[in-house]
């Protein structure tokens, strides 16, 4: 009897696969130091022009690049190992900086959130919203974030900044990672 009527019940749906770093946008960031007494210009890669101009309208007229742009991986997606190291940090003159991650902990409404954190051993940070579409494309300064609410805290050092650009998903048969399959 019982045969007989889950064989009359309805078809279940399969539950949907859950989407691949293939299906997203790809977010890659760029870590950027203003010259200091204390960081001293050094070669490196390029700052690019509209990362420039934004860092001027931040106040900073001299900087360079110590990453090139690196991508930056959801954590929560199943098919992809994960690295999300930005840069492990360095030594410019008399200051030393701890490595730095990235995740992309929000994804919705056609909106992101980046977040890149280290530098410090206590940890400095920045969060970066923006359109989830190919060429948006911010930045934004690292701060000191306090207290349970995560606060940004005045400092009269110059701190680290952080280019974001958003490109269309990978092709088919290349990691988030760059290598062909």
């Amino acid at each position: 009897m019982f045969a007989a009527n889950a064989a009359e019940g309805p078809a279940q749906d399969r539950p949907p696969k859950p989407p691949t770093w293939r299906q997203f946008n790809q977010v890659f960031v760029k870590v950027i130091i203003p010259v200091t007494s204390h960081t001293p210009k050094q070669d490196g890669p390029v700052v690019e022009s509209w990362v420039a101009e934004e860092l001027r309208k931040l106040g900073e007229t001299e900087c360079f690049a110590v990453t090139d742009w690196v991508p930056v991986c959801d954590g929560l997606l199943e098919d992809d190992v994960v690295d999300n190291r930005v840069w492990d940090g360095g030594r410019f003159a008399r200051t030393v900086y701890c490595p730095v991650g990235g995740d992309i902990p929000q994804r919705k409404e056609g909106r992101l959130l980046v977040n890149v954190r280290g530098w410090t051993p206590g940890g400095l940070e920045v969060n970066i919203a923006l359109a989830d579409e190919p060429g948006s494309r911010a930045v934004g300064s690292v701060q000191i974030l306090v207290g349970k609410e995560r606060k940004p805290m005045k400092t009269e050092e110059p701190i680290p900044y952080v280019a974001v650009i958003i490109t269309p998903p990978p092709l088919e048969g290349v990691t988030s990672h760059g290598d062909v399959d």
